[in-house]
């Protein structure tokens, strides 16, 4: 099967960076904290769900991205490995280590060791965590992705569900015996895993052969066979997601009293406590991923409608394209933005009346870290080619004595 390009995975994206920036960050620290007009529910529904579902999103797309490109698949060579690295070290790191520099400049009260700041370097400072002390704010979602990536380099080697379930699993206890008894290996490793391993085996049966027969089979009977299907994936999943987001809540603070993982890891919970918790938490993004992925691909099949569908593809792919560069640099960005507008023009951005200006600079954000992004794989691009070029021009010059 050739790759496919999933516009509504770009949406998600989109959606799910959006929600980490107007509906956690900007309330919690750079405007107006509009959940104190709204119930203790509203709260936990958009904020604390809202963080677990969007970068339980992130995670689902990496992990589905990843498989469904051939060249991903079977690493079974030192040189298939070796691209693989190299590939997804050139697309991370230099815009993360652009962004972690920031954030040692702007955030200079972070105590860290020079170990656990070498761990940061090279994005493992979840590994190291918490025993090594708590990741740098929001940049620590790289140090998932690493360790994901690295996970995946293993599961690649497997050609079939049979076998990448069972290893799956076998490196998750890993990882749950690492933190045991040595305690590293920080919880939101185990929080989103599931995830990553839930976007490999969709990527695999999507890729695979019965999926092409199910899919002949439901085209075949109706050539609308895949808008059906999204619309009762939706109908049965929105409903089931509020519902059990309230029965989750209900019980969180009925045997805890919060809803929320973070303050039972904070509490010293049990880790079967914990574990529960973070079952129930991914019931519910699972749960908001279905529903959400089939609403947006009905958004799609009416976008495709309606304008051409290299425009509706452009235009949600450039914006897509930045969201890595926006989750990294929204926060440096809303605090320059912040300071200007509070010292310059001595506007209070904390009051209800004035949140609509800090919600206006979220456009800028995604124009900056996309020209950010741009500029950086231009670099790398460059730096990646000059050798070749140089060895190029080196011949050329070298014909002329030659003859």
């Amino acid at each position: 099967m050739k790759n496919t390009k999933f516009i509504e995975l770009d949406i998600l994206r989109i959606i799910s960076c959006l929600i980490v920036v107007v509906l956690i960050h900007i309330p919690n620290n750079y405007g107006y904290t509009f959940y104190m007009d709204f119930s203790t529910y509203t709260g936990y529904l958009f904020h604390t769900l809202g963080i677990n579902n969007s970068m339980s999103a992130f995670v689902f797309i990496s992990g589905f991205s990843l498989f469904l490109s051939k060249n991903n698949r079977n690493l079974n060579s030192r040189t298939k490995i070796g691209q693989f690295l190299k590939k997804r070290f050139l697309r991370i790191f230099p815009l993360y280590w652009i962004a972690l520099i920031i954030y040692f400049i702007i955030f200079p009260f972070f105590e860290t060791s020079f170990i656990y700041g070498v761990a940061h370097v090279f994005g493992l400072q979840i590994f190291f965590a918490p025993l090594g002390g708590d990741p740098i704010w929001t940049i620590w979602f790289i140090g998932i992705i690493v360790l994901y990536y690295l996970i995946f380099i293993v599961l690649s080697y497997l050609d079939s569900l049979k076998k990448i379930i069972p290893a799956a699993i076998i490196i998750d206890a890993i990882f749950v015996a690492l933190n045991l008894l040595f305690g590293i290996v920080e919880y939101r490793f185990f929080q989103y895993y599931n995830f990553f391993i839930l976007g490999i085996i969709i990527a695999k049966f999507y890729t695979s052969n019965e999926f092409e027969n199910l899919k002949e089979k439901l085209l075949s009977k109706n050539k609308n066979g895949f808008i059906f299907l999204a619309l009762i994936i939706a109908l049965v999943c929105l409903p089931v997601y509020f519902l059990t987001s309230n029965l989750v809540y209900t019980y969180l603070n009925a045997q805890h009293g919060t809803p929320h993982i973070v303050f039972l890891v904070m509490q010293q919970a049990g880790s079967f406590e914990i574990a529960i918790a973070v079952i129930l938490m991914n019931l519910i993004a699972v749960l908001f991923i279905a529903s959400s992925i089939s609403i947006l691909y009905l958004v799609k099949r009416l976008l495709f409608k309606i304008f051409k569908e290299k425009s509706v593809q452009k235009i949600f792919s450039t914006v897509g394209y930045a969201t890595f560069g926006v989750y990294l640099f929204h926060r440096p960005l809303l605090i320059i933005f912040s300071e200007i507008i509070t010292r310059i023009f001595n506007i209070n951005l904390f009051t209800k009346a004035n949140l609509w200006i800090v919600l206006m600079f979220v456009p800028f954000i995604f124009l900056v870290s996309f020209f950010v992004q741009r500029i950086v794989d231009w670099g790398v691009a460059w730096c990646v080619a000059f050798p070749t070029r140089k060895k190029t021009d080196m011949t050329i010059e070298a014909d002329p004595i030659a003859s």
